[in-house]
């Protein structure tokens, strides 16, 4: 599986004041194998459109949504998607995020409701595991939720939104041994920030990473990577890389592809 970062940024990047050749990040979102995209967020096509890449979702039959927040989920979003595929789209999400959809006025997309732990393969494939978040709810009833995503014997854990791994998302991890784990990294280094308890920081990863491969949880060979990193919490890309080197973790950026 070829995975490609659209946008690692949390909700604090502001695209009406991006300047031209500096560095940005949009709202997270990535796309698997130009099939699967997860994060219907609003900054999606501006990706395509500043990439030169404007038929990127043409190809898209599958939407998987973590959570409600507004920086992952975007009604415009899903319907310009339905409009734009080549053949008809699912989403697969939590009850309460399709119910918001609905609410919206979101037609043309055939939903398919997502249990955390209970597994669904879409038609191109791809399994997709809902895991329980440490994030929310934010609507009344809202699961949110992590991904471990698979096709042909190969598994990405995809961690955002979420402060600390919920145990019983750490067993299943252990059982499906993702061969790449994409941790959020909201926070930086922000000790005594409260938001903790819902997003993670470097010194957060790092604990969770030691006992992930002391208890050999993900694949012995698995990679790391960072997503949702937040503009004022962060210093520069560059100096995000020295932070995480010695933890041999990368952090992602827009544009960034990975082979799973």
């Amino acid at each position: 599986m070829e995975l490609l970062f659209l946008g690692t940024g949390a909700a604090d990047w502001n695209i009406s004041k991006r300047v031209e050749g500096e560095f940005f990040r949009r709202f997270s979102s990535a796309l698997v194998d130009g099939a699967l995209l997860i994060d219907p967020g609003p900054h999606i096509f501006d990706f395509a459109e500043k990439n030169g890449t404007p038929e990127l979702f043409r190809k898209v039959r599958s939407v998987a949504v973590t959570h409600s927040h507004g920086d992952h989920l975007n009604a415009g979003s899903v319907m310009r998607l339905a409009a734009e595929t080549d053949g008809e789209l699912t989403v697969y999400c939590d009850p309460a995020v399709e119910k918001k959809l609905t609410d919206a006025g979101v037609t043309g997309v055939t939903y398919v409701r997502l249990t955390p732990f209970e597994s669904v393969t879409t038609p191109d494939g791809y399994e997709i595991i809902p895991c329980r978040s440490n994030h929310g709810p934010y609507l009344p009833g809202e699961n949110t939720l992590n991904f471990i995503i698979g096709r042909e014997g190969r598994s990405f854990f995809y961690g955002l939104d979420s402060g600390w791994i919920m145990y019983d998302t750490w067993l299943r991890i252990k059982k499906e041994r993702p061969n790449a784990v994409i941790f959020e990294c909201t926070l930086g280094f922000c000790p005594g920030d409260d938001r903790m308890f819902g997003h993670t920081g470097i010194p957060m990863i790092e604990i969770m990473l030691e006992t992930m491969r002391a208890q050999h949880g993900p694949a012995d060979d698995a990679r790391y990577y960072t997503s949702h990193m937040a503009r004022t919490l962060h210093g520069s890309h560059a100096e995000l890389e020295r932070q995480l080197a010695h933890l041999d973790v990368t952090p992602a950026y827009d544009g960034m592809m990975i082979t799973v």
